[in-house]
């Protein structure tokens, strides 16, 4: 009989239509609805699921999640959304099921994971607290120099601006707050306690990608996927960046990373220490790291669930590896049969990318024209190379004909429209395809809404 499992759904985490069918083909799938989906992935869940259930938006979400449960008999719980982690892992605790344990509020919590960091001798950048335009002020001016501001519980890069030694901090401040209250209004918010400091004030670090890659092209900073099962982590490999526009919006991520082994275990091993320092015990992990001209990294951060955009499907096309069955495995209390050690570009069996539809080129500069989100009307064998496909990911993407959002530096995801899924036969020419996208998608999207 095969064992039941209940998915607490929230917005963000993999696309639906490539996260269900894995859980269903292992498990009974009930769904705790903490948000509401869209019309066709409620739809899919009530095809292919045992039961729905939607979440009392009044009462305690970890509260929710052990009455499902309890009342489901699930086996293990488990969540792909950043925004019902911490609410997870509380009602995981609750149950005596495998979960992320006590540790996944320092891992969603940006205050909390710095000074965990901090304390564990993790390199970390400058921080600090601040709950007010005047704490920003002083966090400044006892880092000195430009700084950059986030919201603690912020997700997707929204709410981040950065304040230059030279201004009042006033406009970044309200721009933050502002990016903030809209991220919560549009459900892109924490389900559970906001109560501490709003944001955190850090050190822009001056990292390079001097001395790290032998190919141009790539950003100065990167991912390590994993997972913690028992309270063990387990690094399974690595994922390159494109460089990020200003306010850091990131672009892509790329499966495999094409850096040298030795500096891909460099960097694993550092993460190691980082994800252990917040002590999470049963869940998959996203950590990212910047690249240091000497050689060393700093901590950006780490996540208790899976990577965001198509992070889960890049690993499946480009090494085979299932990090949706591991988590699902580790939820029942079973050992997953991850890889016995990094894996690295020799292992790859092709390269795959997720790449963004938003209103800006590669190097950061605003579309001139905002036509219709039509990315099935694009000619995409005028943009790629011969051979590398370009898939939308609709699960992540906004229904087509919606105008495309207008780019703003400080609403991360928020101005974007969505998310593509690119395949090539190898990395660079995954590489040389995202920046043909990116530099050519305006032109070719106009084309095709003026030839629809």
């Amino acid at each position: 009989m095969q064992p039941a499992v209940l998915l607490v759904y929230g917005k963000g985490g993999p696309a639906l239509e490539f996260l269900l069918p894995r859980l269903v083909s292992r498990a009974l799938v009930d769904v705790l609805l903490a948000d509401e989906p869209q019309r066709w992935q409620r739809e899919m869940f009530e095809r292919l699921c045992r039961e729905v259930v939607t979440a009392d938006p009044a009462a305690a979400l970890p509260d929710e999640i052990v009455r499902a449960a309890t009342m489901l008999q699930s086996d293990g719980v488990l969540t792909f959304s950043e925004f019902c982690v911490v609410a997870t892992a509380r009602a995981c605790l609750r149950l005596g099921l495998p979960g992320p344990g006590e540790g996944a509020a320092r891992s969603r919590n940006k205050a909390l994971m710095r000074q965990a960091w901090q304390e564990a001798g993790i390199p970390n950048p400058a921080f600090r607290l601040v709950d007010s335009l005047e704490q920003l002020l002083a966090a400044r001016a006892e880092i000195g120099g430009d700084v950059i501001v986030k919201s603690a519980l912020g997700a997707g890069s929204i709410g981040q601006a950065i304040v230059p030694s030279g201004e009042d901090g006033a406009a970044a401040w309200h721009t933050v707050e502002d990016a903030a209250i809209a991220a919560q209004n549009s459900g892109l918010s924490e389900h559970g306690n906001r109560s501490g400091p709003r944001f955190v004030v850090e050190e822009i670090i001056k990292s390079s990608v001097d001395g790290w890659y032998d190919q141009p092209g790539y950003g100065d900073y990167l991912s390590v996927e994993g997972l913690v099962a028992g309270g063990t982590y387990h690094p399974i490999c690595l994922t390159a960046r494109l460089p990020t526009v200003p306010v850091f919006v990131e672009l892509s991520n790329h499966a495999p990373c094409v850096l040298a082994p030795e500096l891909q275990q460099r960097i694993a091993d550092v993460c190691a220490r980082a994800v252990d320092a917040l002590g999470l015990d049963t869940c998959a992990t996203h950590t990212e790291v910047k690249l240091m001209p000497d050689g060393t990294v700093r901590m950006l951060e780490s996540a208790a669930r899976a990577g965001g955009a198509a992070v889960t499907r890049e690993l499946a096309e480009a090494y085979g590896v299932d990090l949706i069955g591991l988590q699902l495995s580790a939820a029942l209390g079973e050992r997953p049969a991850v890889p016995e050690r990094l894996l690295l570009p020799e292992d790859a069996r092709g390269a795959a990318a997720s790449l963004s539809v938003i209103a800006v080129d590669s190097a950061g500069k605003p579309w001139s024209s905002l036509p219709p989100f039509r990315p099935d009307q694009v000619q995409w064998a005028k943009l790629v190379t011969s051979g590398t496909t370009v898939e939308l990911v609709r699960g992540q993407s906004l229904p087509l004909g919606t105008p495309m959002p207008p780019f703003h530096p400080n609403t991360g995801v928020m101005a974007y429209a969505g998310l593509l899924l690119v395949r090539a036969d190898n990395p660079l020419t995954l590489r040389d395809d995202c920046y043909s996208i990116l530099d050519g998608l305006e032109d070719a999207m106009t084309r095709g809404a003026d030839n629809a």
